[in-house]
């Protein structure tokens, strides 16, 4: 099983032991606001969520736990959405319970999991993004290191409106934690 640790999470395999805390997330309405395409209605769709994630077939998706009692936090990991010959390019994804919210612990895991998959997962470059009025998502994106590399204006359908989507991306090269 795998296990990361950082200064205050632990990152490790997802289990079925995690289905009622990830359906607690994924069901969460107003947490999964920005994530409609993720967020779940029924226990059914949040265990076959947790065991796609279980079988990491096309990524890596780690369950979030804070090292403090082992409670569930959230959930980060990333798509392998392409590769070249000099490796792997994903999209990655974050989300975290309210109660774990502002405390930088979703910062603290994307970066792990940025490390992974550079130093382990044979990746040369991270793309990410959000709706442009998720400015929490925004804020981790550039705290953990990414930089801006676009807007599509009101392309996505959100909501019941056409909203502007921001385009994150890091690569390899430009990671400041590897020599």
């Amino acid at each position: 099983m795998m296990r990361l640790e950082t200064e205050r999470l632990i990152l490790r395999d997802n289990t079925l032991r995690d289905l009622n805390d990830l359906h607690r997330l994924l069901s969460n309405k107003v947490n999964m606001y920005y994530l409609d395409d993720v967020a779940t209605d029924t226990m059914e769709q949040s265990e076959a969520n947790l065991r796609h994630a279980m079988a990491n077939a096309d990524g890596h998706y780690f369950c979030v736990e804070h090292k403090s009692g082992h409670a569930y936090v959230g959930q980060v990991g990333y798509t392998i959405t392409g590769s070249t010959p000099l490796g792997n390019i994903v999209h990655m994804g974050y989300f975290i319970l309210p109660e774990y919210q502002g405390q930088g612990l979703t910062t603290e895991a994307v970066l792990c999991a940025i490390a992974y998959a550079f130093e382990n997962d044979h990746c040369v470059r991270i793309t990410t993004g959000c709706y442009k009025d998720n400015l929490a998502s925004e804020r981790v994106m550039c705290k953990a290191g990414f930089r801006k590399e676009g807007t599509h204006i009101q392309a996505p359908y959100h909501d019941g409106l056409l909203k502007d989507r921001l385009s994150y991306a890091i690569n390899r090269d430009d990671y400041p934690h590897l020599p």
